[in-house]
């Protein structure tokens, strides 16, 4: 197959790249926004059958004046200082002032003299949105509200900030905009630079740029819609990670075929001929490798938690296109261009001494050194990962000068930070809801560990609903008050109202129910993802102990990455926690990405094996070869993710540096290393059951298309 897909692009490239061009405008003209499909709110991944959602639906019910999005616009001095009479009335009249500008939006701006502190310094306006966070409606009233209310300000001694769900998911989509920007420049500039540096030439530099650009734009437009037809939203955070996986799994696949098609010319061979034979023995590896990121990625489909499953149509369909881009547009291209592909040096000759034949030789020798060196370094690091703690403070994982984040800060110096965001308590009845008891579960409810305050009880008009709003002492977010809420706060609201119906809500009970279905989707993903990659393995090196040496190292490695992670983000930085999407996420793309470079290996080992040569010879072929495009593709990968570092977002941050350390341990570690050690040890019971595979090598190309015979003669090409 790879011989017909490789004879076919070689023989028609300027057909194949007008294709590509053509489709990939089409998609961007007719395809949606990706923007349009994108969510920053919890509440839109949950089920419906979870408490939270539950509760929110009883609130728009019963409660439609209040179960829209909150704000709270947070009213201080800059110097500190504790308000005086006057700054006190200029703060209620602000209320006033944003009541009757009537914000596209906003239902209601609510000031009172129990907006103020205890100490004075700050008064909190309550601000009532028409809708959730995330609608339009909402997120454009948020920098009107901000605007109007500094506007309102001038010439006065106070300023205001905007805190609360609406708000933070406006300064959320910004900043992961401003991330994904960041990124992209980050990428392209370590892209070109390493390319660059790797194969002498600015041509290579810039081609994989133009190229993955090209299909980066295709893929975000399938992405829409395939969201638009199946109704679905993605996370916030998947723009930036649909870049470093593009850029980074597709120069992967670019440097892969780069270096065998160098290889061939070095050897004398001319460009077509040399092009078509890089795509047939490449082609098996790369579809392997993108097979086996496609499966991980699959497996988060099982999840029922929506900020994970709707990560994965993404993943695959850029995963998938730069596949068939890789197998298609790419030869095409450097069919077109040629051995000029290598300007201005040229391809070169193989050096006469090589780190990596030293290391194959050494490897072959000292099999036992090696593996034993290697797997007690990740043990000491994976030791480490048992020191994993989750952090679910989405807000304080942005950047420290976001508006949100700093009126949230404000407001917590002088008010109980739940004020931010009470926990609600619904109560609903079949007839009126009885006073006593409504009475009872107030009181009940204030002497929680936890819970700083209680707020009178309402009613609802036709009487037969309650909402009781709980402060926590604790901001929102963390996770003593998750705690609070998953334990005490809901078993004492049931146990007050026994013969009712109880659900509790809002922003921390939405996350109690978003760590429980991580557990839940975690124990199943994490399995069904190892062995759905250890079934192509199966499928590809025609072999059992093969593929689970493979998996037992690529296990390791993510107990090491993830060690890593704690020791760099716990210790070092001092971190209260790490990402609580961070372990699965990092999971999938160790397993999935890192084992491109196993297959590499793995496969040049099956290839050398099965053309008779003894496993220690082999391993040196195999290390000298392909260690250097293992090592620069790595590194390039490792580099792309590290750009994540660059964004200012704790997630962000975390995945990228995990991803990072994950990728070169992979790269520089296990797979020229720990593989080819094993397969030396284990011998011919590495390949069992096929202890002399049967593999078709770089010679036999029977089935590709003779090149010109002359190798500067590229005119001999069809187009």
């Amino acid at each position: 197959m790879f011989a017909f897909i490789a004879r076919v692009v070689v023989g028609h490239p300027w057909r194949v790249v007008a294709g590509w061009v053509l489709v990939a405008v089409a998609i961007a003209i007719f395809s949606p926004s990706l923007d349009d499909h994108t969510s920053g709110n919890e509440q839109d991944f949950l089920p419906s059958s979870f408490e939270s959602i539950k509760a929110q639906e009883l609130g728009n019910e019963y409660f439609p004046e209040t179960a829209g999005a909150t704000g709270s616009l947070v009213v201080s001095r800059p110097d500190g200082a504790p308000m005086s009479p006057q700054d006190q009335q200029t703060a209620l009249s602000l209320a006033t002032t944003l009541q009757n500008e009537k914000i596209p939006g906003v239902t209601g701006v609510v000031g009172s003299p129990a907006s103020f502190s205890p100490d004075g310094k700050v008064a909190a306006l309550q601000v009532i949105f028409a809708g959730q966070p995330g609608e339009d409606d909402v997120d454009a009233a948020v920098p009107l509200v901000r605007a109007d209310a500094n506007k309102a300000l001038q010439g006065t001694d106070l300023e205001a900030g905007l805190t609360g769900n609406a708000a933070i998911e406006v300064d959320t989509v910004t900043a992961y905009g401003d991330a994904t920007k960041v990124i992209t420049i980050a990428t392209i500039a370590l892209i070109l630079l390493t390319l660059g540096l790797v194969f002498r030439s600015p041509i290579i530099a810039i081609l994989p740029i133009v190229v993955i650009g090209l299909v980066f734009t295709a893929v975000q437009g399938v992405t829409a819609m395939a969201a638009s037809a199946f109704d679905f939203e993605v996370s916030t955070s998947l723009s930036a990670i649909l870049v470093v996986v593009l850029f980074g799994v597709g120069t992967d696949y670019i440097v892969f075929l780069l270096f065998r098609y160098r290889e061939e010319l070095r050897q004398g061979d001319n460009p077509p001929h040399a092009i078509a034979l890089s795509t047939r023995v490449v082609g098996r590896v790369i579809t392997s490798s993108a097979l086996t990121v496609i499966g991980a990625f699959s497996a988060l489909f099982l999840a029922k938690l929506g900020s994970l499953s709707s990560m994965a149509p993404g993943l695959i369909i850029a995963v998938a296109l730069m596949l068939i881009t890789a197998l298609t547009l790419i030869p095409a291209v450097f069919t077109i261009v040629g051995r000029h592909l290598f300007w201005p040096l040229g391809p070169g000759r193989e050096p006469k001494r090589s780190p990596y034949g030293a290391l194959g030789s050494f490897v072959g020798r000292r099999p036992a050194i090696v593996v034993a060196a290697v797997v007690s370094g990740l043990i000491v690091l994976a030791v480490f990962s048992s020191g994993y703690k989750a952090t679910y403070d989405t807000l304080a994982e942005m950047p420290s000068d976001t508006p949100s984040q700093e009126a949230f800060d404000t407001l917590a110096e002088s008010l109980p930070p739940g004020a931010l965001s009470p926990t609600q308590v619904y109560v609903k009845t079949p007839g009126p809801v009885p006073q006593d008891e409504l009475a009872t579960l107030a009181t009940n409810l204030g002497k929680v560990p936890g819970v700083s305050a209680v707020e009178p009880p309402k009613l609802s008009t036709d009487g037969t609903a309650a909402l009781v709003n709980v402060i926590l002492t604790e901001g929102p977010y963390t996770t003593d008050a998750i705690d609070t809420v998953e334990g005490p706060v809901r078993d004492t609201a049931r146990s007050s109202v026994p013969d009712a119906e109880v659900e509790v809500g809002g922003q921390t009970s939405t996350l109690v129910d978003v760590r429980s279905q991580l557990t839940a989707d975690t124990k199943l993903v994490m399995p069904v993802a190892f062995l759905i990659v250890g079934v192509i393995l199966g499928l590809l090196l025609m072999s059992v102990l093969a593929p689970l040496n493979l998996l037992l190292g690529v296990g390791l490695t993510f107990a090491a990455t993830l060690g890593a992670v704690v020791i760099v983000f716990l210790h070092g930085a001092g971190l209260v926690g790490i990402d609580f999407s961070t372990p699965i996420v990092l999971y999938l793309f160790v397993i999935a990405i890192g084992t491109d470079y196993n297959i590499l290996l793995a496969e040049r080992l099956r290839e050398e094996f099965g053309n008779g040569h003894s496993p220690q010879k082999a391993a040196q072929i195999a290390i000298s070869n392909d260690g250097p495009t293992v090592a620069a593709s790595g590194t390039i990968l490792a580099l792309t993710f590290a750009s994540l570092v660059l964004t200012g977002l704790d997630n962000l941050r975390e995945l990228g540096a995990g991803v990072a350390i994950g990728v070169l341990l992979a790269s520089l570690v296990m797979a020229p290393m720990l593989v080819p050690g094993l397969s030396v040890l284990q011998r011919s019971a590495f390949w069992w059951p096929a202890n002399k595979a049967k593999h078709a090598g770089p010679g036999d190309d029977a089935e590709l298309p003779p090149g010109p015979t002359d190798p500067d003669d590229s005119t001999l090409v069809k187009s």
